[in-house]
């Protein structure tokens, strides 16, 4: 598939999640963050959980500073930005009570599958690379997964080969074990490119 057709899929895909009045929670924010980067064939897919603030103000994933750790853990291991693409199981900012950030609930990940089932379907990664619990637990359909007994593991799911490790969010990242252990996925993942 070319990048102009994948344009227009994802395009098209966009637009109908935006249309969709089930997908957006009322505990959500309002800005649509769809997914960026490269198109072209073989391109690795890195899945995120949902935007916060930052990636809700500049309507891209990972710009934050969940994005900025993300980028080291990718310049460490001699992967360029633009040659991945990178998104978010949930394509809009949940809040919590008092406006904050929070992690997706269960039913809005289950909303949210579907269509990055079919964003995933467009992009036909070789490896899709799970960034924390909550895109890892909907695409292994795995709703107990512990991120201590999978951080660094291979799945075969649904067609799509995943590879699963911790968020880049400053709380991870500033736990010397967990941004070790992120630093060692992102290592294997050089090598099996």
């Amino acid at each position: 598939m070319d990048q102009q057709f994948k344009t227009e899929r994802l395009h098209h895909l966009y637009e109908r999640i935006q249309r969709d009045s089930g997908y957006r929670s009322t505990q959500m924010g309002t800005v649509f963050v769809p997914g960026r980067g490269s198109l072209a064939e073989g391109v690795v897919v890195f899945v995120g959980e949902a935007p916060g603030k930052e990636e809700e103000r500049e309507r891209a994933p990972f710009v934050g500073a969940a994005g900025r750790n993300l980028n080291e853990l990718l310049r460490a291991a001699g992967i360029r930005r633009e040659d991945v693409f990178i998104t978010n199981l949930v394509k809009y900012r949940p809040l919590s009570a008092t406006g904050g950030n929070r992690n997706p609930s269960p039913a809005e990940s289950r909303n949210a599958l579907p269509y990055l089932l079919e964003e995933l379907s467009i992009l036909a990664p070789p490896l899709t690379v799970c960034l924390g619990l909550s895109p890892a637990s909907a695409l292994l359909a795995e709703k107990h997964l512990r991120m201590v007994k999978v951080n660094g593991s291979l799945f075969n799911r649904q067609d799509l080969r995943i590879l699963v490790t911790y968020h880049p969010s400053p709380f991870n990242y500033r736990v010397p074990a967990k941004r070790e252990a992120m630093r060692l996925v992102f290592e294997r993942l050089k090598e099996m490119l």
